[in-house]
């Protein structure tokens, strides 16, 4: 019986030692990896594998591996699970298996929670488009009243006021604002909240912000 084969015979039929450690690396991971999954969601088609979940897996079996060196490796260079193929008369397998169902499951509910946040972006910047008159926006403070656009001012009934210090074509606040939306819909599926605050100039800023991610960013 080589070294291998012993350390296997030590945990067969018990939970083995590394199981806790390896799954809350791997979650923890795929958590930090939630812009790479959704960059790869929004590149690939529905039919195309995206899924980012064998990659986590892998980089955290070889942190694992570099601590204990006579763990085998995940998967061989053909991308073929090598360490199923010899732990199959172990309960490691099912291991393996339990937390790949668990990861696959968050990486499904991170892209579910995306797809979401993207309809309510989507429908805002609908109900923006069918509010719109000719030269007015709806504001992003309120979502009720069409902004006011003259020149370098910019105000609405609901007390946002700014002074842009140039004109301001709405085409431009109407791409700022989406664009902003954006940036914060790509890291936090939660809801951003718009609002005006006075700067060391004397004058206001738009800015947009998100109390769950604590995303902050100047608009204007």
């Amino acid at each position: 019986m080589d070294a291998f084969q012993r350390h296997r015979s030590l945990y067969k039929g018990t939970t083995p030692p590394w199981k806790e450690a390896y799954r809350q690396r791997c979650v923890d991971r795929l958590k930090n990896s939630r812009s790479r999954l959704l960059e790869r969601y929004r590149q690939m088609g529905e039919s195309q594998q995206r899924s980012i979940v064998q990659e986590v897996m892998e980089e955290e079996w070889s942190a694992l591996r570099s601590a204990d060196h006579r763990l085998p490796s995940l998967w061989g260079a053909d991308g073929q699970a090598e360490t199923y193929g010899v732990m199959k008369e172990y309960d490691e397998l099912a291991v393996l298996e339990e937390i790949q169902q668990e990861l696959m499951f968050q990486e499904m509910s991170m892209i579910e929670e995306y797809e979401r946040n993207l309809q309510f972006e989507q429908q805002y910047i609908s109900s923006v488009v069918e509010e719109m008159e000719e030269t007015h926006i709806i504001c992003p403070v309120c979502r009720v009243n069409n902004l006011n656009i003259t020149s370098c001012f910019i105000s609405c009934p609901c007390g946002l006021h700014l002074n842009t210090k140039q004109n301001f074509p709405p085409d431009v606040l109407q791409q700022l604002l989406e664009s902003k939306m954006s940036e914060h819909t790509d890291d936090c599926p939660h809801n951003p909240a718009f609002f005006v605050a006075p700067n060391t100039e004397s004058s206001s800023n738009l800015m947009i912000s998100c109390k769950v991610c604590d995303f902050l960013s100047i608009v204007l």
